[in-house]
């Protein structure tokens, strides 16, 4: 399906009625590309149909679930989570227990820092909370399955990391899926909401993934969900972005740079008197 400027208007405007569905302030190449992938696998052939449709709770969720970009490989970029363990892990802010993945879309960057954790002997240490506004994506993400066709860059990506060939032995197979076994994501929690509605609390992370997620927000959307991480953040905690993103301007001097190629920053411990004054 073709889709034009005022077709996304129209389409984003229907979805903005239900909850979680509120994709007016996604870029319009994002929506465009999305949308159409999307109505293809639903097999939504004309825009009039699309009303009807939405008000079928397992049509919406399987769009939100279709809308959502997966990462592409588990420890992807593994020099970020070498700084990771070696940088950050060891430096956590003492005032909280809670690492935020905002918008997980399959587990790929939550399994990996599990593995991390576990090898750092970290994991009871720690809960990972990621949300998804699709049950589908939660319920993959609780049941810790992989894309069986990423598994051996994975594997390639963890030996980088790690030099060794331990990757197989945090997996289970059966039946053709790959399945992070239970007893390394026994402290991920995966909740059915999405965060720009439902923020975790202020002041209550330690550390936050949202890698290559803002690439595909407008200026304004962008704004208001940095601004609802940073609110979330611990003083002293950690932002970890992608490499393409940046922060807004007007957030800035709420943290210190800790790894400028890798986008890694830390929520200051004093109060910007430009920004609070």
């Amino acid at each position: 399906m073709d889709l034009g400027i005022n077709d996304i208007k129209e389409i984003t405007s229907a979805m903005s009625d239900y909850p979680d569905m509120d994709y007016s302030n996604y870029s319009m190449s994002f929506l465009k590309r999305r949308l159409s992938y999307a109505f293809a696998l639903l097999n939504l052939r004309r825009l009039n149909q699309l009303p009807e449709r939405l008000k079928d709770p397992n049509f919406r969720d399987k769009l939100i679930s279709n809308l959502s970009v997966d990462a592409t490989e588990m420890f992807r970029d593994p020099a970020v989570w070498r700084l990771i363990r070696d940088k950050v892990l060891s430096d956590m802010p003492k005032e909280s227990e809670k690492i935020w993945f905002p918008a997980e879309a399959n587990g790929a960057e939550v399994f990996s820092l599990s593995i991390i954790l576990h090898e750092s002997s970290l994991t009871d240490n720690y809960k990972l909370i990621c949300q998804s506004p699709s049950i589908i994506r939660c319920n993959s993400i609780n049941d810790g399955a992989i894309s069986a066709g990423n598994n051996e860059i994975n594997q390639t990506n963890y030996k980088r990391l790690e030099n060794q060939n331990a990757y197989n032995s945090y997996f289970e197979t059966a039946d053709g899926q790959i399945n992070l076994l239970p007893y390394y994501r026994r402290n991920i929690e995966c909740l059915n909401e999405c965060f720009l509605s439902k923020p975790l609390a202020e002041n209550s992370a330690a550390l936050i993934m949202f890698r290559n997620i803002s690439l595909y927000y407008n200026h304004k959307l962008t704004k208001t969900a940095f601004r609802l991480l940073t609110k979330a953040l611990v003083k002293g905690g950690y932002l970890v972005i992608g490499i393409k993103e940046r922060l807004p301007e007007d957030l800035i001097d709420e943290f210190e740079v800790i790894d400028a190629n890798e986008n890694i920053y830390r929520k200051t411990t004093t109060i910007n008197s430009r920004n609070h004054a």
